[in-house]
């Protein structure tokens, strides 16, 4: 009769490496798609931050901002009068955000005005590698929503 046998075998132990690998490889791709629709939703909060730092500022400094949207460029002008604040992209929240339509009346520019109104009010979308999108709609009054497709 043999003794007792304490431990495991190779076998066991290759097993259960070969689990943890495939568990890890699944959550690190998980994690990646994560990240990329995190990054979506921070591009599209930031541009919504704009639009009501600025609608404020137009107020409280009696003075018109607008932002125009550049969507082969993939990014967006501030200006103060005919002056330029700020140029800012998407994408420096992650690589593979980009504008993909920004649609005010007939034209790409939002015009923030002194008495706290947009003119003209409309929307500006979003989209990053995993084909999830940000629509952000702004209205006449300056109130700002985000909708999400997250994929």
């Amino acid at each position: 009769m043999r003794g007792s046998r304490e431990g495991f075998t190779l076998v066991e132990l290759m097993i259960v490496i070969a689990l943890v690998a495939i568990l890890a490889v699944i959550a690190g791709l998980n994690l990646h798609a994560y990240a990329l629709n995190r990054n979506l939703k921070t591009a599209a909060r930031d541009i919504v931050t704009d639009f009501a730092l600025y609608k404020r500022k137009a107020v409280s400094e009696n003075e018109t901002y607008k932002i125009t949207f550049d969507v082969i460029g993939s990014c967006y002008t501030i200006q103060k009068g005919t002056t330029t604040i700020a140029t800012k992209r998407p994408s420096s929240f992650g690589e593979c955000i980009e504008l993909m339509s920004a649609n005010f009346g007939n034209g790409r520019t939002v015009h923030f005005l002194t008495r706290g109104t947009v003119s003209p009010f409309g929307n500006v979308k979003l989209k990053n590698s995993r084909q999830s999108q940000a629509t952000i709609k702004v209205n006449i009054t300056g109130k700002t929503y985000v909708a999400f497709d997250i994929k």
